[in-house]
Order: C-alpha cells, then structure tokens, then sequence
C-alpha cells in the first residue's frame, strides 16, 4: 500500500473540473487499456450524469494512461468500476 502512495508518476492523474474526479473515484467511468474512457451503464439513473458523459466522455482517450499506470486502472476496473445497471 506504501508502495502504490509513493509511485507518484503511475498513480496520480490530472482530472477535470466538471466531475470527472468524482465519477472516477464511484465507478461511473474507468479507463481501458490504451486509454479509452469507459462509462458505466448506471449513469442512465442520473440523466443529466448520462448526457454529459455521453458528450464529453464516452470513447474519448486519456493521454494520462500509460504501461506504467496500467496495474491502477486494472485494479479499478476490477474493484470499484459499475460494469453493470
């Protein structure tokens, strides 16, 4: 756990203003291999939420990915990404 807070270069990112923080940290969005930007189907419960992903986010990339952050998004995807409705 030490080990991931100090690996400052892989496991911060930049994120926008608009809430992309937030959707990240509930699992409404993850990032893919490659760095496409996956949105999570439960953000259709919140339309306002769906329209500004469905705008804004969906199948954008993030020059944030890297081979080096890869481990952190996986471990996302895996633990705190909605995959489903």
């Amino acid at each position: 756990m030490d080990a991931e807070r100090l690996d400052y270069d892989n496991v911060a990112m930049l994120a926008c203003v608009l809430g992309c923080d937030s959707l990240y940290e509930h699992g409404f969005i993850a990032v893919q291999p490659g760095g496409v930007i996956e949105v999570s189907p439960q953000v259709a419960l919140a339309p306002a939420v769906a329209a500004h992903c469905s705008t804004v986010l969906s199948e954008k990339a993030t020059d944030w990915w890297s081979p080096g952050r890869e481990p952190y998004f996986a471990w996302h995807r895996g633990h705190t990404f909605r995959h489903s409705a």
